[in-house]
């Protein structure tokens, strides 16, 4: 591909040579012609970069590292917006030169990533991957908006006739995605439902998983999910990787497919309300026989007036301070915004289309509130969303199933950066008010297109990058101090054990046990931490340890000439390890002079002594409130410990705080020399240190619960689609 697009600049510069001057550009061609003679002038560099930029991308999607390029929603210069613009409209007419190759292309990049379990709408080999690879590679600030239309239009040609020879190559390498879409959506493919940890005999799994997500994908058939997901991941899914021009809802929904996820589970849908409208707490308000049913459109622009208004209602029925459910309080607002334009409440309902889209929302909003510990002013944003959300639903229903819809990411991305958050902190507080800053920015744009929620989506993933990376440094610097701290408190226990084991049986001078407890105690300690304790180094120190009391064997026994020998001998050894513990030149002269002449005292009488001061035992660091958690470790069942004991880093875990609400958590470092679990928030904040006892107790007290790390939403629908008796809607592509 690089080697490929090696003549680019050459080609460029003679087709602005070409160009007249006139009035309308004697004073921007010349600066153009002499930007891209600079660009011409780096053509080795430049092709460096983009092979190199071509091949990271690449990497990172396999290793699921979302690579980045372009710059905030609110922060986007005028250059950076006409490129993404651009690149958009090149991806558009790469598609349509391309015609069924393009196609081709997509469905095999689609199957590649289901089978690998990577998101489809962030591969690199994509037409829009590698847009935003090239445009990566230039100087964004040295483009000029005379130029960046040029540019384009030839990277659009060049690359249409690139693609056109490359694609067949890259689909007899990776297949044409066939196969494997039909392998994972034919349950007589072999994989179940939970495929991936089944069987007795493959070791035990916790619920979600160990460490990282088992396959969303081996849930058996997902009907029509899969063509969707083709459809709308291909084209039109957002990428994390670059801003994305507004796409209008009229010739997006004249691309996607018949709507399938309605049909299959409206009836569970229309089940679950019959089973829940006995009382107030109905979510259907029942129409009366000659009731209007208010048309999709006009819900649209009742939604589109109610979408301003204070949030109140939505955020007291999330926080469960209303009477009314979430259901039933949407379908009240919006029954009332709908008598402002005439209608009568009492003889008007909503379409079947709008009661599932109403209901749906409503499920994730709550199942979001009850699964997050949101403070008031999350609970805030996420009320001031229920109605752009309907809208959402209503437009497009593919977000309760497609991960990479731009409106789930959103829900994605605000979760993570308010679950939890306190605003204790700077970094916190600026989280929560950047995001509290996305959610208004989508809730006063917001119409019919969803390229908005694309742009807050990825702004705010570039925030929740920079805490993640802040995260690593805070687990990085806790988990540092643990292993110091546990390396530390062995150093010791083995030094004890080390001295006093020569000890054993011994009676020495005063003097020479306290050499050994003040000094050569520590210089053992030094030794393990530094050297570790099977070194020749470590083992030399202790050599000289039984010098030690082999010195003080023979002052007692008033062996004098052997005494000074020996003291003569191991003189410099001693010293040399005394740097060990801060002590050189005078200080452990004196200290040696000290241990010669206790060693020569004459009134002095040996004793049997041995080292009492044991490090203080590692103790549990337990937020939450468990009775008698000790008696009851000792107690607990031990093949749920030893299963504990599997855990890795990076596993995922829900816990359940003494208000009983969830918060997500990680493991974020497991000992290898105690075995203790330091369990972190999204933060990077210590959570817990426990024993694996302890977290056993925990996990059998339902107080902590084993899951892989997911994104929220696709948490939530999982629980909403086990609710409705249809799991394989939740988690598409």
């Amino acid at each position: 591909m690089s080697a490929k697009l090696a003549p680019f600049w050459s080609e460029l510069k003679s087709a602005l040579d070409r160009i007249p001057v006139g009035p309308t550009n004697f004073s921007t061609l010349p600066r153009d012609q002499f930007i891209v003679h600079g660009m011409l002038d780096g053509t080795q560099d430049w092709h460096a970069r983009l092979r190199a930029t071509l091949e990271a991308d690449a990497m990172g999607w396999w290793h699921r590292q979302s690579v980045r390029h372009g710059t905030a929603l609110t922060l986007m210069g005028e250059s950076e917006l006409l490129l993404e613009i651009e690149g958009q409209q090149c991806n558009d007419t790469i598609r349509g030169r391309l015609g069924p190759l393009a196609q081709r292309l997509d469905r095999a990049i689609d199957g590649f990533a289901r089978g690998a379990d990577l998101p489809a709408h962030e591969s690199s080999w994509s037409i829009e991957g590698i847009t935003r690879s090239f445009i990566s590679t230039l100087d964004r600030e040295a483009m000029s908006s005379t130029l960046i239309p040029v540019l384009m239009r030839h990277y659009e040609t060049q690359m249409a006739t690139i693609l056109r020879a490359l694609v067949p190559e890259l689909l007899r390498i990776i297949g044409d995605g066939e196969s494997v879409v039909e392998a994972f959506d034919n349950p007589a493919s072999g994989h179940a439902a939970g495929g991936g940890g089944g069987g007795g005999g493959a070791g035990w799994q916790p619920d979600g998983g160990m460490v990282e997500s088992l396959p969303a994908n081996l849930g058996g058939g997902h009907g029509g999910a899969a063509g969707m997901e083709e459809t709308y991941g291909s084209e039109h899914a957002p990428s994390h990787a670059g801003p994305r021009v507004p796409v209008e809802m009229g010739s997006y929904a004249s691309v996607r497919p018949e709507t399938r996820y309605r049909a299959r589970i409206h009836a569970q849908l229309d089940a679950w309300r019959r089973r829940v409208s006995s009382g107030e707490g109905s979510p259907r308000i029942a129409p009366t026989a000659m009731a209007r049913v208010i048309n999709t459109s006009e819900v649209l622009t009742i939604a589109s007036v109610l979408q301003g208004d204070d949030p109140a209602p939505f955020v007291r029925a999330l926080r469960g301070e209303d009477d009314r459910s979430l259901p039933m309080v949407i379908r009240q607002e919006l029954m009332a915004a709908a008598g402002q334009f005439g209608f009568d409440p009492q003889q008007s309902s909503f379409a079947e289309v709008e009661e599932d889209a109403v209901d749906l929302v409503a499920m994730l909003f709550d199942g979001l509130q009850r699964a997050n510990a949101f403070e008031e002013p999350a609970t805030k944003m996420m009320g001031k969303l229920v109605v752009p959300y309907v809208k959402v639903a209503v437009i497009d229903d593919s977000l309760f199933e497609n991960r990479g819809h731009p409106a789930r990411r959103l829900l994605d991305a605000l979760v993570e950066a308010c679950d939890g958050n306190t605003g204790d902190t700077h970094a916190s507080r600026s989280m929560l008010e950047r995001a509290s800053q996305v959610v208004d920015q989508v809730v006063a744009r917001f119409q019919e297109n969803m390229a908005i929620f694309d742009l807050a989506a990825r702004e705010l993933q570039e925030l929740l990058d920079r805490q993640r990376t802040l995260a690593e440094v805070t687990e990085r610097r806790i988990t540092e101090t643990l292993q110091g701290q546990e390396r530390l408190r062995q150093a010791r226990i083995a030094a004890d054990e080390a001295v006093n084991s020569s000890l054993e049986g011994r009676k020495v001078l005063p003097d020479t046990f306290r050499f050994l407890s003040e000094y050569w105690r520590n210089v053992l300690v030094q030794g393990w931490l530094r050297f570790g304790d099977r070194s020749p180094r470590y083992q030399a120190m202790r050599a000289v340890g039984d010098a030690l009391l082999q010195m003080d064997a023979d002052a007692v026994a008033l062996r004098s000439r052997a005494l000074a020998a020996s003291f003569e001998h191991n003189r410099a050894a001693i010293l040399e390890d005394l740097r060990f513990v801060g002590l050189q030149g005078e200080a452990a002269i004196e200290a040696l002079a000290r241990l010669a002449g206790g060693l020569l005292r004459a009134d002095a009488a040996p004793d049997e002594a041995m080292l009492s001061n044991p490090p203080e035992p590692l103790l549990d660091e337990l937020p939450l409130h468990v009775p008698d958690m000790e008696r009851r470790s000792r107690g607990v069942d031990s093949v749920l410990v030893a299963r504990v004991r599997r855990l890795r880093a990076g596993q995922g875990l829900r816990i359940i705080e003494d208000g009983a609400q969830e918060t997500m958590a990680k493991i974020a470092w497991v000992s290898a020399i105690t075995g203790r679990i330091l369990v972190v928030n999204r933060r990077g904040e210590r959570r817990m240190v426990v024993r694996p006892e302890t977290m056993a107790v925990l996990i059998a007290d339902g107080r902590v619960l084993v899951r892989s790390v997911e994104p929220p939403v696709d948490q939530v629908m999982a629980q909403v689609a086990d609710s409705l008796g249809e799991r394989r809607f939740a988690q598409v592509g």
